[in-house]
């Protein structure tokens, strides 16, 4: 289908599943691996006799991973390493006033990452999850993934190069709720990671009241900006590859040049995907309709993107002139693990620092009369007598 105007919502909301997974995660939240099995084979058709997958299933199935698949796991490795490692912040420290102030900061302790399954296999996810955990210095990574009864073997490679704590053979809202709370099998974490489909996406959302989620990661989106400088069939081609995620992707075209749209147009005619194809006046305006989407994946296809970059303001992950986006989802060393739904107008991809949390502190020895003037006035301004008091017997 072919829609020659800027999208008004995404193809599917996880407002439309939140009742429906809200009682998931209510009966995983009440009982727990009881549930967990009866919802395994509800909905994926596998009766499980276990829910973690043992350190011998998962050394045996590495073991079957051919050499080639091993060595693109470790090039893909180094690249996101030293992508998370060249961006981990430093310990900061300052003062002024005669306080000295900084923050340190710490790694989470246990984090829960949640790989898609289905139709399609998602080991790059774990790597995008688990590689910024270990940077930041996460000791108990768990992960969740359907198995549909036995673990892949790239991913049961990738948990052994990370350490990883344990696997849980379940998907769905009802592995994020496991994780969220924790059951008989499964680990209590304080934070999920992870994308997947509008329910998965949807049990996040609900479980955030409790306990720490990236974001809301799917269904994926792409948004194209381009000029007459373009390539249709690359452009075509890029749509198609963000297209495979299926036909709750959102692809988006906005162009200023007619034969970009019209080529494109023709090659699209037969597909069962939609596209949105919009026409702009100048490349600002193309870029403005842009960042009112606010997408997952932004592609600038145009003559100059290094300027059309600094008016980008809301977006997950941009690809510059002819790289393609599928780039980022496995080896550029940028995350994969992005906002949709309009996230990317407050929020960033996954990076080390989902991993870090910032703690204050501060040491005041021989503070300046004047700051400590100002604390106490403030303080009775505020009516907490005590808490002047206390500042003032120590510096007055």
């Amino acid at each position: 289908m072919i829609i020659k105007e800027l999208p008004k919502s995404r193809p599917i909301s996880f407002d439309q599943v939140l009742d429906k997974v809200s009682e998931i995660v209510g009966k995983v939240k009440r009982e727990g691996d009881k549930a967990l099995i009866e919802f395994t084979e509800k909905f994926d058709g596998i009766k499980l006799d276990n829910i973690k997958v043992t350190k011998e299933e998962i050394h045996a199935a590495a073991s079957l991973l051919s050499e080639d698949i091993k060595k693109a796991i470790d090039v893909v490795s180094e690249q996101i390493k030293e992508f998370h490692t060249s961006i981990k912040p430093p310990q900061i420290g300052g003062g002024k006033s005669g306080v000295d102030f900084g923050i340190i900061w710490t790694p989470l302790e246990k984090v829960g990452i949640y790989v898609p399954g289905g139709k399609k296999l998602y080991p790059s996810t774990l790597l995008m999850a688990g590689i910024p955990a270990i940077v930041a210095g996460v000791e108990e990574i768990y992960v969740a993934t359907p198995t549909k009864g036995k673990i892949d073997p790239a991913i049961a490679y990738i948990a052994e190069k990370l350490n990883v704590k344990e696997i849980y053979k379940i998907g769905g809202a009802q592995a994020i709720a496991a994780l969220a709370y924790g059951t008989e099998s499964v680990k209590k974490v304080d934070k999920i990671v992870g994308p997947g489909n509008v329910y998965v996406q949807a049990a996040k959302y609900i479980v955030s009241k409790d306990v720490g989620i990236d974001g809301i990661e799917g269904p994926t989106e792409l948004v194209i900006v381009a000029d007459d400088s373009a390539n249709s069939e690359e452009i075509y081609l890029d749509l198609l590859a963000q297209g495979e995620h299926g036909n709750s992707t959102l692809l988006v075209l906005i162009s200023t040049s007619d034969r970009i749209l019209r080529e494109v147009e023709e090659k699209a005619s037969g597909s069962d995907l939609t596209f949105y194809l919009v026409k702009a006046r100048d490349l600002e305006e193309a870029i403005t309709y842009a960042n009112s989407i606010a997408p997952e994946h932004l592609s600038l296809q145009v003559s100059s993107p290094r300027e059309a970059l600094k008016m980008v303001r809301n977006a997950g992950a941009v690809t510059l002139g002819r790289t393609p986006p599928a780039i980022i989802d496995y080896s550029a060393g940028p995350d994969h693990i992005l906002p949709t739904n309009s996230w990317a107008k407050f929020k960033g991809g996954l990076t080390v620092y989902d991993f870090l949390k910032p703690i204050s502190f501060a040491q005041a020895t021989n503070p300046d009369k004047e700051l400590i003037n100002a604390a106490i006035t403030l303080a009775r301004y505020e009516g907490f007598e005590i808490h002047s008091k206390s500042i003032g017997e120590r510096y007055v």
